[in-house]
């Protein structure tokens, strides 16, 4: 399962929650993953997660990385947002 949360912790059209939800995207992981592991329990299979994640400093602030990663089997940097004149 891939979850791709563009900006947590960002309020904005949509998205009013803002600075709460840089717990809440914590909070949803953890939850996937008891989700994934009681069904893999369940029928013998290990289910894997990841996140499309932005490559900015803005969503590093915005997220828990330090307890996210438990939760991880990978993490998708979007380096789109990376640019410059080298």
């Amino acid at each position: 399962v891939d979850i791709d949360w563009e900006y947590p912790g960002q309020a904005g059209d949509g998205n009013p929650n803002g600075q709460e939800d840089k717990h809440n995207f914590t909070l949803l992981l953890q939850k996937l993953r008891q989700k994934l592991d009681a069904q893999g329990a369940a029928d013998g299979k290990y289910y894997e997660s990841s996140i499309a994640s932005g490559a900015n400093y803005t969503y590093a602030e915005n997220t828990e990385m330090s307890e996210i990663h438990k939760y991880l089997d990978s993490v998708n940097v979007m380096t789109y947002d990376f640019y410059g004149a080298w």
